[in-house]
């Protein structure tokens, strides 16, 4: 990728999924749009920016809500804040 920046999808065997996004510019990535299997709320369940790691502390609050738009052939896309030299890890929260 010519931003440098990487994503991808992780499922388990009961069909939950986990979206990765790593960042390995030195620039933080404001906005970025990744593609997402599903449309909805979508929590940060890492990131390796985190001031609790040591780093920055820059990240998403929390979670990013994904809206039905394609994005990278995936149904639903999402944008989200990338800290420089970081990798975010996102888990999709369904609703019953």
């Amino acid at each position: 990728s010519s931003s440098n920046v990487f994503t991808w999808l992780r499922w388990d065997d009961a069909g939950n999924c986990v979206a990765v996004a790593a960042n390995l510019s030195p620039a933080p990535r404001g906005s970025y749009r990744i593609g997402l299997p599903f449309a909805g709320r979508w929590t940060e369940i890492l990131n390796t920016d985190s001031a609790a790691y040591g780093g920055s502390g820059m990240g998403n609050l929390g979670a990013v809500v994904a809206v039905p738009e394609v994005w990278n052939e995936r149904p639903a896309s999402a944008e989200m804040v990338l800290p420089p030299l970081s990798t975010v890890y996102l888990s999709f929260t369904r609703t019953q």
